[in-house]
């Protein structure tokens, strides 16, 4: 229980300290200084002290726009909050499901999936607890 509280706090820490995106034609010339490359963008990875062999990943991860991350699955539950945009999860054995700004996701350990980046892409902060030294992400030929 007190992992997962430890989840929503920090996920709902990070959706408050995002930058807020300045529409401007000025501003998108700066946007690519503060804002992550495409891809996950790992901000931490650290074990957690209450549960022994388990770690926490939390990553910032900006899909562009119509582009489809490669199938993948990972070896521990992923949770997820969508700062900016949309995406479609596409998730085997899944309908696909529309996720924007403001919604939540939760993913499965070993789930493969494949998310696509909405017309104007996506950005989430992406929280991962799996056993501690595992890969991250492992893809699927």
């Amino acid at each position: 229980m007190k992992v997962y509280l430890t989840v929503l706090t920090v996920l709902l820490f990070a959706s408050c300290a995002s930058p807020h995106r300045d529409e401007s034609s000025s501003a998108q010339v700066s946007d690519s200084k503060r804002y992550p490359p495409p891809g996950s963008n790992q901000m931490l990875r650290a074990p957690i002290t209450v549960a022994d062999g388990l770690e926490v990943i939390i990553s910032d991860v900006v899909i562009p726009p119509n582009a489809t991350v490669p199938r993948h699955y990972h070896p521990g539950e992923e949770f997820l909050y969508v700062l900016e945009g949309s995406a479609v999860h596409v998730e085997e054995g899944k309908p696909d499901r529309i996720l924007r700004a403001g919604d939540t996701y939760v993913i499965p350990p070993r789930a493969i999936h494949a998310p696509r980046g909405g017309p104007d892409g996506a950005r989430a902060v992406v929280f991962r607890v799996h056993v501690e030294g595992a890969e991250e992400r492992i893809l699927i030929e």
